[in-house]
């Protein structure tokens, strides 16, 4: 993705080709009509110093061009900040009656610089600028008004003038360009931190799943350790009970008999409860499903391990555990389905 920074440095170096592109076309066809007019009069010698002007900015134009993929900006800049300040100075001393038209073409070269954000090549410009605006001003012809004369002032009036719009341009074109930069900035660091919450968030999100993996691991581990299931005989399954048994215990031990005696294709299963702290009408109805659910797959169901307080327990609540045997212990409960251990 490209940044902010990036983004404005392509948008400036787009604005200085377009500047320097227009100035190209503008010189070769100023160039091209001054030769016509040169052929045309014959006055080579009063034409060439006007050919001389259009190429000094042509020329740095056309190496501005060049320079801009090579080159940091305000180093690609200086040709044709050069070429336009060499020919503003040319056509001063060639035309002086024109000097207050041409040295606003000095705010040109101090914009394309300030464009280039370098702050010491920006100062040797606006310091060269001056300089020159109030040299080249100082040439300038007098003139008279009615009644009053101002040719002496003139210069000094023109140089204050440029010198001051040469500062207020640049002070203001440094601004914008530092404000736009500061807000590209922040732009930039507001996608860094946003980008570096949703790594983190990411992060968090991989941490919990492993967890989560890691926690439904453990409780498959104790789902296994609270209800074993154990093969003791051929065709015959044990499941020791320890511990109270509920209507989630219950399910997982249902499931886990059916899926052990599918796999193993048992014929019979000893569920022994001697392990369970209390057995009531509750824990006797889970008992007596997952026999029916036994039953349907063709496997006998044995129960060991009744107390006599279980036993006693059992008959005051009046249940019955009709669909299944019931024996001391594993042991007899092998004998009573006549397999050897």
């Amino acid at each position: 993705m490209t940044s902010g920074s990036a983004f404005v440095l392509s948008a400036r170096r787009r604005l200085i080709q377009i500047i320097a592109l227009a100035l190209v076309i503008s010189g070769c066809t100023s160039f091209l009509l001054v030769s016509i007019l040169m052929m045309s009069t014959g006055n080579i010698a009063g034409f060439a110093p006007y050919l001389g002007i259009i190429a000094l900015g042509l020329g740095g134009s056309l190496a501005t061009l060049a320079l801009l993929e090579r080159f940091v900006l305000w180093q690609a800049v200086i040709p044709l900040a050069v070429g336009i300040d060499g020919a503003v100075v040319s056509s001063v001393f060639l035309l002086p009656e024109q000097t207050l038209v041409a040295l606003p073409f000095l705010l040109v070269p101090l914009v394309l610089i300030c464009l280039g954000r370098h702050r010491p090549s920006t100062l040797v410009i606006v310091g060269g600028s001056i300089v020159v605006a109030a040299f080249l001003a100082s040439l300038a012809p007098r003139s008279q008004v009615d009644r009053v004369v101002i040719g002496d002032a003139l210069p000094l009036i023109s140089g204050i003038g440029m010198v001051t719009l040469l500062v207020i341009i640049w002070l203001l074109s440094d601004r914008l360009l530092a404000i736009s930069d500061q807000a590209v900035a922040m732009a930039d660091n507001r996608a860094a931190e946003a980008e570096a919450a949703r790594r983190q968030a990411e992060e968090a999100q991989r941490t919990i799943e492993q967890q989560y993996a890691e926690q439904k691991q453990l409780l498959d581990l104790v789902s296994v350790l609270e209800t074993p299931v154990i093969t003791i005989g051929e065709g015959v399954l044990l499941a020791p009970v320890v511990g109270r048994l509920d209507s989630r215990r219950a399910e997982q031990l249902t499931q886990r008999l059916l899926n052990a005696v599918h796999t193993h294709r048992a014929n019979a299963v000893i569920i022994d409860i001697a392990g369970v702290p209390t057995v009531d009408t509750m824990v006797a109805q889970l008992l007596i499903r997952t026999a029916q659910s036994l039953r349907l797959l063709g496997s006998r169901v044995v129960l060991t391990g009744i107390t006599a307080e279980t036993a006693m327990t059992l008959s005051h609540l009046g249940v019955s555990l009709n669909e299944m045997s019931t024996v001391r212990d594993p042991q007899e409960a092998l004998l009573v389905l006549g397999v050897r251990p």
